[in-house]
């Protein structure tokens, strides 16, 4: 579960993400072609984007972590930390249906996504953490 410390943003930097994923959506839309919303399905505009990218900057990766990780903090009542495991990484810490915390690794798994392609789908990968989110375990 969460095992290694973590730090919880602060409401500044805490806006300044969301203000990072406002920016994430309106590109998704104009890729889309249509207005997206904060859901499972608009992660699939998300996956086309990051294969359109060659060689992304830190600064886009970390817009996409943004949105990614605006999903869960909204759909699932999460809040945004600092994962001090491998590196500060930006998570959101969710709480699980049975009471528990789950962390939802997004700047982790935006990188593995970007290595390693389509294997590792975002929209999988939110069904996947979704799931853990319902489970009667914390992990």
């Amino acid at each position: 579960m969460v095992g290694k410390p973590v730090e919880f943003l602060s409401p500044e930097r805490s806006r300044q993400l969301v203000e990072l994923a406002e920016r994430a959506r309106t590109r998704l839309a104009q890729i889309g072609g249509r207005p997206v919303e904060y859901d499972a399905t608009t992660l699939q505009l998300l996956d086309e984007w990051i294969d359109r990218e060659s060689a992304p900057s830190q600064s886009l990766q970390v817009m996409w972590a943004a949105f990614l990780g605006e999903i869960f903090r909204r759909r699932h009542g999460g809040e945004w930390i600092l994962h001090q495991g491998d590196g500060n990484q930006l998570a959101v810490l969710c709480p699980t249906e049975v009471g528990g915390v789950h962390r939802v690794d997004v700047t982790w798994h935006i990188a593995r996504r970007i290595a390693s392609g389509m294997a590792h789908s975002l929209a999988l990968f939110y069904l996947r953490e979704a799931a853990l989110l319902r489970c009667p375990r914390d992990f």
